[in-house]
């Protein structure tokens, strides 16, 4: 659980930065400060499931931490396109 708990906090940092890098840069770049806010959102409360899990002990809590982490990677690995999709909600992109 503790590699969960760094790999969380380490995504957390990267989206932050994505977030911030996405929303000053020109064009239509800052559309996907949105996506990455939602993302980072997303990972703060998957940390505090981690975190609830680790104070608790409960093992229902560390299947649910697992799952709600590993969801939107593997989501994005299968289709990256229509998760930036689900995340705009409304704005689509065409990635080809």
């Amino acid at each position: 659980m503790k590699i969960v708990k760094v790999a969380t906090t380490i995504l957390l940092v990267l989206l932050f930065v994505l977030a911030i890098a996405s929303l000053l840069m020109g064009g239509f770049v800052p559309l996907f400060s949105i996506a990455f806010g939602f993302l980072l959102i997303y990972y703060v409360l998957v940390y505090g499931i981690i975190f609830l899990a680790h104070k608790t002990g409960k093992a229902i809590l560390r299947y649910l931490a697992l799952l709600l982490f590993f969801l939107p990677v593997v989501w994005g690995l299968w289709d990256l396109e229509s998760l930036f999709n689900f995340l705009l909600q409304g704005i689509h992109l065409d990635m080809k």
